[in-house]
């Protein structure tokens, strides 16, 4: 059983992309690329999805931190809040797809 993301393949020729290729990738509309230097689209419809994760696991946080601990401060709930956050971030190039380009 794998435990890591998928990895990005370019869909014509099949090179994979590593977590590191697509972060740089996962901003623009389309790219070349490195191995057979064909265009292809980059979709981002699942970074939606994991930000709309996030946001529950926020509210969710919340309510154990409000409901758990009297006297809840400002900075532990920013603290909590703050995680699930840059898990998203991370999480971000896992999530882009790579397209062929239709004309």
């Amino acid at each position: 059983m794998k435990c890591y993301p998928k990895q990005s393949v370019c869909p014509h020729c099949g090179a994979i992309y590593r977590y590191t290729d697509m972060k740089g990738l996962m901003w623009k509309k389309q790219a070349a690329c490195y191995h057979c230097h064909r265009e292809f689209a980059v979709k981002r419809r699942g970074i939606m999805i994991l930000t709309l994760e996030m946001l529950a696991v926020y509210a969710l946080l919340d309510l154990i931190l409000i409901g758990a601990v009297r006297g809840v401060s400002l900075i532990g709930m920013f603290i909590i809040n703050m995680i699930p956050a840059l898990a998203a971030i991370l999480l971000m190039p896992a999530y882009a797809e790579l397209r062929k380009i239709k004309k």
